[in-house]
């Protein structure tokens, strides 16, 4: 439609279409309706180039009724076709111009549509990870919607449009990389990583020292680590809570919490809903003193209370992080981590070593 309209309006201003003055009256009905044809194809890109067009056509018109009007006396000759000469070249300019801007909106979107896809996709994983929040799945929602609104737009070759969806797109995926970013900072973190290394080192010692079993659960790799007398003697997949990475303040946080913790009763088949269970001793010291200095700060809710009920359980093997804080295997790897088990048995829980 777009090359019919350039071609039409441009047939009418060639020299040899322009109407010569006679006795005949300029008939402006063909010209009316490429210029009408010229608005309707840039309204949606070029608004100002349509409005300017649209005063021109305006204006022809006035000039053609008053020479229509007029006593033959007071008429112009040549003052209609001139009018509506200026209309059909400022059409055919804009027609032009949109041409060419297109023809760049189309190397623009070839350019960068790859890049895009792959970083909606990224957006979208990253919205799943455990403590990213309810804003962030939302701004990955509206990426991919806008994305595939691109999409929509390029399959039509309206690539002006579809560059501006593809933008508002990565806008939303910025919201989720800052968060996600911002969510893994902490493992990066020297003072945290000593700490967490800390913490291993010690758990391993004693597990070498005391020739006993000891657990070991890395949250950042989502995995779980046998040790026995100081040596690692397994490891297995591990699933966190939904907000897992994030570190446990209060109950309904879902998040998994870091400390020393000691398994304090170990159900069998039947005495949980998750297959078998290893309850540890959450809250400890340093939970409860971070709890109060979190309520003192207004970092946890005034009605949250602490929580408890934290277990390495049975049903896992979902693909996701999905506990309200615990930590989750599969029952064959739980049927493994229950016999190396038993009260008073160590769990160490970090960011990640």
């Amino acid at each position: 439609f777009l090359f019919w309209a350039a071609a039409l309006v441009a047939a009418f201003i060639a020299p040899s279409a322009i109407p010569q003055t006679s006795a005949r009256p300029f008939d402006p009905t063909a010209p009316r309706a490429s210029a009408f044809k010229a608005v309707r194809v840039v309204r949606a890109d070029m608004p100002a180039a349509a409005r300017q067009i649209d005063r021109l056509i305006a204006q022809a018109e006035v000039v053609t009724a008053d020479e229509r009007t007029a006593p033959i006396w007071q008429q112009t000759p040549g003052r209609v076709e001139t009018s509506w000469m200026r209309v059909l070249s400022t059409a055919r300019t804009a027609v032009a111009g949109l041409k060419v801007r297109e023809s760049a909106s189309e190397k623009r979107w070839l350019e960068i549509a790859p890049e895009i896809a792959a970083d909606v996709r990224r957006a979208a994983e990253e919205s799943n990870e455990a403590g990213v929040g309810r804003r962030e799945i939302a701004a990955s929602r509206q990426a991919t919607s806008k994305w595939e609104l691109a999409e929509h737009f390029a399959r039509e070759r309206a690539f002006d449009r579809a560059l501006k969806e593809a933008e508002g797109a990565q806008s939303f995926n910025d919201v989720v990389h800052t968060s996600f970013d911002l969510l893994h900072s902490r493992f990066e973190e020297p003072k945290n990583l000593r700490l967490w290394q800390r913490m291993v080192a010690d758990t391993v010692a004693r597990s070498k020292a005391d020739g006993s079993t000891a657990l070991i659960i890395d949250k950042l790799h989502r995995k779980l680590h046998i040790y026995a007398a100081g040596n690692r003697i397994a490891s297995f997949e591990a699933e966190l809570g939904a907000k897992g990475l994030k570190q446990k303040m209060h109950s309904g946080d879902q998040a998994t919490p870091e400390g020393r913790y000691r398994v304090t009763e170990a159900k069998g088949t039947g005495r949980t809903k998750y297959y078998k269970a290893l309850l540890i001793d959450y809250p400890n010291a340093e939970d409860r003193a971070r709890y109060a200095f979190g309520k003192k700060t207004g970092q946890v809710p005034l009605r949250a209370g602490i929580g408890n009920l934290i277990e390495i359980h049975g049903d896992g093997g979902q693909g996701r992080d999905w506990t309200d804080g615990c930590v989750a295997l599969t029952d064959r790897d739980m049927d493994k981590v229950f016999a190396r088990s038993r009260v008073g048995t160590p769990v160490t829980i970090v960011g990640t070593f």
